[in-house]
């Protein structure tokens, strides 16, 4: 029998988390992980996996190239989620794609805490350098709101393109990117991280099931032990995401769930947008 074939990104699959599933479906496991959305993409349209947990900005276009299964096929029973996580634009009626974790953009730096902005506008005329979104796409998004305010409109991103990097913004004391990883740099004093008050963007990540899976039986089981809630509790905080469920909660480290910007306030998070690659002229180069 072939290996059950896992997609995700980079530092979401621990050993335990292998062995529980090994243990529950009675199949060796392979784990691919993936750096960039653009590289999680090609490996879905692969055909090559069985399941694969992925963010919102890459399921619009491949819902829309007909590259998922619908997860009704595999599953016998619904998986748990909070309603404000569901029914999204890129899956409005959660037909393939389910929502397990999520970070949002926010501003991280090094110093007093009056040196780290607290609003996007902080960073739109230029006076304090920093390192944006690794990620293009999110970038692009930045870039329109710190030209147009938060949060971009439509229109505001036809012509608005991320700027190439700059030695300037290379060495700045002050960075963009999402608190999963400015969290994972900052352990040591001074290191200062904040999602602006107006609000930032949310990545939504999902799990799966890609076209080319061989099992969507085996993937229907291994779903529901994904969202069983000790174990998507503690994934997803060594992942330094936000679950989805409630009762994922009772399994997140206090520390961690008392953190403001791993678990945002809920009047935070109803501020807060996703980068709607639909109002893009063309695909992007998301990363």
């Amino acid at each position: 029998m072939s290996a059950f074939r896992i997609l995700a990104p980079a530092k979401l699959f621990s050993p335990w988390l292998l062995d529980a599933l090994r243990a529950s479906l009675g199949s060796e496991i392979s784990v691919e992980a993936y750096a960039r959305e653009e590289e999680s993409r090609n490996l879905v349209a692969s055909g090559s996996f069985d399941l694969a947990a992925l963010p919102d900005t890459t399921l619009f276009s491949l819902c829309r190239a007909n590259l998922l299964l619908p997860l009704a096929s595999a599953l016998s029973a619904p998986l748990p989620a909070e309603p404000q996580f569901l029914h999204h634009y890129f899956d409005p009626a959660n037909q393939y794609a389910w929502p397990f974790g999520f970070t949002l953009l926010a501003i991280g730096g090094q110093g007093a805490a009056a040196e780290v902005p607290s609003h996007w506008k902080e960073l739109a005329d230029g006076r304090i350098p920093f390192r944006p979104p690794s990620s293009p796409l999110f970038s692009r998004f930045l870039f329109a709101a710190l030209a147009h305010g938060f949060p971009p409109l439509p229109g505001s991103l036809g012509g608005q393109a991320a700027p190439a990097a700059t030695p300037q913004g290379e060495n700045a004391r002050i960075e963009v990117d999402f608190v999963q990883q400015l969290e994972a740099r900052g352990a040591g004093p001074g290191w200062i991280v904040r999602i602006p008050a107006e609000g930032s963007w949310i990545r939504l990540f999902h799990w799966v099931i890609p076209r080319g899976c061989a099992n969507p039986k085996l993937a229907g089981t291994a779903l529901p032990e994904m969202f069983r809630p000790s174990n998507l509790g503690r994934y997803a905080s060594e992942a330094l995401l936000a679950v989805t469920t409630r009762e994922a909660r009772q399994a997140v480290p206090t520390a961690l769930l008392h953190n403001p910007n791993v678990y945002p306030a809920e009047s935070l998070l109803d501020r807060s947008v996703f980068a709607r690659v639909d109002w893009l002229p063309s695909s992007p180069a998301a990363g």
